[in-house]
């Protein structure tokens, strides 16, 4: 997914498993939006990280990874336009 996002100009600064360690890291690194891939293999956020969310500076867009994965792996290019349209939706207008 990473790639795909590159490949529309976006610059991913982190990527890394949903916890406090990576949570703590992150605020110390500019960043616009927090996309987290939701995997079916956690159901359930851990517990810290649910607080952490909560009181997140910047908006959080939730993703579906198997959505992901199926349409990564079937070449479907309005998925990566639609995840472009969501993140875009979440940014503060660019004034210039």
């Amino acid at each position: 997914m990473s790639r795909q996002l590159e490949s529309y100009g976006f610059e991913i600064v982190r990527a890394g498993p949903l916890n406090e360690q990576f949570l703590g890291g992150l605020e110390l690194i500019e960043h616009e939006v927090l996309l987290i891939d939701e995997d079916e293999d956690l159901p359930v956020l851990p517990p810290n990280a649910v607080e952490r969310l909560r009181q997140w500076h910047r908006p959080v867009l939730f993703n579906d990874s198997m959505t992901t994965r199926v349409s990564l792996q079937q070449g479907d290019p309005e998925f990566g336009r639609f995840l472009v349209e969501q993140i875009c939706a979440l940014l503060p207008p660019d004034d210039s």
